[in-house]
């Protein structure tokens, strides 16, 4: 039996079709990361919501963060965050 090497497909686009092939890989992109978005999110133990936000305070001098929490923005419920390297 002949050992098979490969396929090769050529494909011939206009500029305007790879003008849309870029625009559709950029929304892609963009779409894959607001999905991870949506995988990290942590449900409200207080009312099962999804609707947070995240609050950071930081030195006003060294700009140094100081703490990052989340707090439930449906009933205000703060959900358990940690900075990174802390315990």
């Amino acid at each position: 039996m002949a050992k098979v090497e490969g396929i090769t497909i050529e494909l011939g686009f206009d500029d305007k079709s790879k003008l849309k092939l870029r625009a559709i890989a950029k929304h892609v992109g963009a779409l894959a990361d607001e999905l991870d978005k949506i995988d990290n999110l942590k449900e409200c133990e207080a009312c099962g919501s999804y609707n947070t936000v995240t609050e950071t305070l930081a030195d006003g001098e060294t700009r140094e963060v100081i703490s990052v929490f989340k707090k439930c923005d449906d009933c205000g419920n703060e959900l358990p965050t940690r900075l990174e390297g802390s315990d």
